[in-house]
């Protein structure tokens, strides 16, 4: 592709052989996810370098991150970290544990 850009000289130059120009974080837009105030999320999307795009739009507060286990072994250690959590919390508040 090429592109039109003006070097540090102020003089406009072709490149025959570039990218695709970046974009600029100015540009890149917010998450949106719904806060507790039931506001907007201002923060910015989790960014993909390579392909200079959007992960899946949200910030790492809001799912950007993580994807969740993939594995089976990494499901089963949600499930025990979560059967450990809440025999704690029914021991705790005298619940009756399931």
């Amino acid at each position: 592709m090429a592109a039109y850009y003006i070097n540090r000289n102020g003089e406009l130059k072709l490149s025959l052989f570039c990218n695709n120009p970046k974009k600029a974080r100015s540009n890149r837009g917010t998450c949106g996810a719904k806060t507790r105030k039931s506001t907007a999320c201002k923060a910015p999307p989790v960014w993909d370098k390579a392909y200079d795009k959007p992960r899946n739009g949200r910030c790492k507060l809001h799912g950007g991150l993580s994807t969740g286990a993939k594995t089976e072994a990494g499901r089963e250690a949600i499930r025990a970290s979560n059967r450990r959590r809440a025999k704690k919390h029914h021991s705790i508040s005298g619940e009756q544990a399931l």
